[in-house]
């Protein structure tokens, strides 16, 4: 499934721009096309005070220290959010996602969170049902205008 020698540990601030550029990759592999990927920038940007400000996590190999992926949770309002997890391409489907989604779980649990809310992009929902998520309905993203995409829920 997935490599014994990866960790999970705290996202560094000063790691934003690695990540944003981790978050690029991953999001590239569903070949989107080059005009909508650029719609996708500002959600892809990651910045030094959201690392801060919010609850982030990499998966990292123990000894070489390259990063596979990351999450990002943040409490809104409305409740606990799945605001970012990204892959590495060469990394999805290795088990690495599920480990690394569910330490996002437990963490929002330890923070009080009963649930977890996600936006998700189409081509991942079926990650997030197989993960246990129920889909909740769906909205409009700045990034698609004019396109649906998945709101789900996972309880805790």
């Amino acid at each position: 499934m997935y490599d014994d020698d990866v960790r999970i540990r705290p996202a560094k601030p000063e790691e934003a721009e690695d990540l944003a550029d981790l978050a690029w990759q991953s999001k590239s592999y569903w070949d989107y096309p080059p005009e909508t990927m650029e719609l996708f920038r500002s959600l892809l940007t990651i910045k030094e005070d959201f690392i801060e400000n919010n609850t982030a996590f990499l998966i990292e190999n123990e000894e070489t220290e390259e990063i596979y992926g990351f999450y990002v949770l943040e409490k809104k309002d409305s409740g606990w959010w799945l605001e970012h997890i990204w892959l590495l391409p060469e990394r999805i489907g290795t088990g690495m996602g599920g480990r690394l989604f569910l330490h996002a779980c437990e963490m929002a649990e330890t923070m009080g969170a009963r649930e977890l809310n996600i936006i998700s992009d189409p081509n991942t929902e079926e990650f997030y049902l197989h993960m246990g998520a129920e889909r909740t309905g769906e909205c409009e993203t700045p990034e698609m205008p004019g396109q649906k995409v998945p709101v789900l829920r996972i309880k805790l």
